[in-house]
């Protein structure tokens, strides 16, 4: 092989490079991923790192209790970031190669699919409770709220800091 033959393999295989690394960008850019539930109430939307980016909430949705609202929330996330580590996957296949070690690295860690909703045991998610308050303490309808009342004050407060100036007696400047 020449020289210049060389050098135009070796250009090709840097154009090829290029060309893959452009395509690669580009998907990468495009592989969020939006999940939405079956009665169309709520929409989830993630970036390609799986970091959620949109939530759509259907008034409807609010029936039944915040914790399964929160539950159904939580499922189509971990949906959208699975969808989402696929389309990384996929958009990192043709740069890695198909049958490199670097791919099986990247598709070992995506999530398995959820084929059905774990059972709640209350380790994991989140949890919603009523915080509204209650009829006594409740401000009625135009009033404004109660202020909090401050803490009464004596003269044994100050007991633990002496009168003493911390830059020394006021004289002495």
């Amino acid at each position: 092989m020449t020289p210049e033959e060389w050098l135009a393999g070796f250009e090709a295989q840097i154009a090829d490079v290029k060309q893959k690394a452009a395509e690669f960008k580009a998907n990468l850019e495009a592989s969020g991923a939006t999940e939405t539930s079956p009665d169309g109430t709520l929409t989830v939307t993630v970036a390609p790192n799986g970091a959620l980016t949109g939530l759509t909430i259907d008034d409807s949705a609010w029936r039944g209790s915040g914790e399964q609202l929160a539950g159904k929330i939580m499922q189509l996330a971990r949906k959208a970031q699975r969808t989402a580590a696929v389309h990384v996957a996929e958009a990192f296949a043709p740069l890695a190669g198909e049958d490199s070690e670097s791919l099986r690295m990247v598709t070992g860690y995506l999530p398995p699919e959820e084929d059905e909703p774990e059972p709640d045991d209350g380790s994991r998610g989140y949890a919603f409770t009523n915080n509204e308050p209650d009829a006594e303490t409740r401000p009625r309808s135009g009033e404004p709220p109660a202020r909090p009342r401050r803490p009464v004050s004596s003269p044994d407060d100050d007991e633990d800091f002496g009168n003493d100036q911390i830059f020394g007696r006021r004289d002495d400047w």
